[in-house]
């Protein structure tokens, strides 16, 4: 019995806390009235005063006729806003073209006691005979590996140097040369004085 008291009990606090507060929150939760002023326009135009009052236009349209109530234009007419046209205007800026760095200037063929430093080059490196292939794993004139051939363009002309014609040669020589100088042929250059 003492739960179905302790029960009832709680009931009637819950009920009787229901019924004290329920008035406060009705009146806090009640709508206020609004407050309308008894003008609608009231406007200083500088010249003179616009009034309407509440009620005084039975329409929005052009025209409108009052309806009992007063209505009063004192002064000018206020003046029209001015318009500004919303256009997009769309301007082209060119763009700068890729700037493309041009290929170094090829180097003027040397000449060398009056004849081709390659002549030179080519006399000391293999007695001057250009088709030579000796088998030691350097051909042509100038003595290239395959692969510094390869390396310079040699392609372009034979698989192998000693199968290019002197011209073709020197060719990758100058190619070969402004890279790197007279260095791939130390032991010539020297003997001949080539920086």
């Amino acid at each position: 019995m003492t739960i179905l008291r302790r029960i009832g009990a709680l009931a009637v606090i819950s009920l009787s806390g229901v019924i004290l507060v329920a008035p406060l929150a009705a009146r806090s939760a009640a709508p206020a009235e609004p407050v309308v002023p008894e003008s609608l326009l009231v406007q200083d135009a500088g010249a003179g005063t616009v009034t309407a009052d509440r009620g005084g236009f039975t329409s929005r349209e052009a025209g409108a006729t009052p309806s009992g109530s007063t209505e009063a234009l004192a002064g000018a007419a206020l003046p029209t806003p001015a318009t500004a046209p919303m256009e997009a205007t769309l301007v082209g800026v060119p763009t700068p073209a890729p700037v493309v760095a041009a290929p170094p200037p090829a180097a003027p063929p040397v000449t060398y006691a009056g004849t081709s430093v390659w002549d030179d080059l080519a006399e000391c490196e293999s007695g001057g005979n250009w088709a030579i292939n000796t088998g030691n794993g350097y051909y042509g004139g100038l003595q290239f590996s395959y692969a510094t051939w390869h390396g310079y363009g040699g392609a372009e002309f034979a698989e192998y140097p000693h199968q290019a014609s002197r011209e073709e040669q020197i060719i990758v020589a100058e190619r070969l040369r402004a890279e790197r100088g007279y260095a791939p042929w130390p032991a010539c250059s020297a003997e001949l004085g080539l920086s």
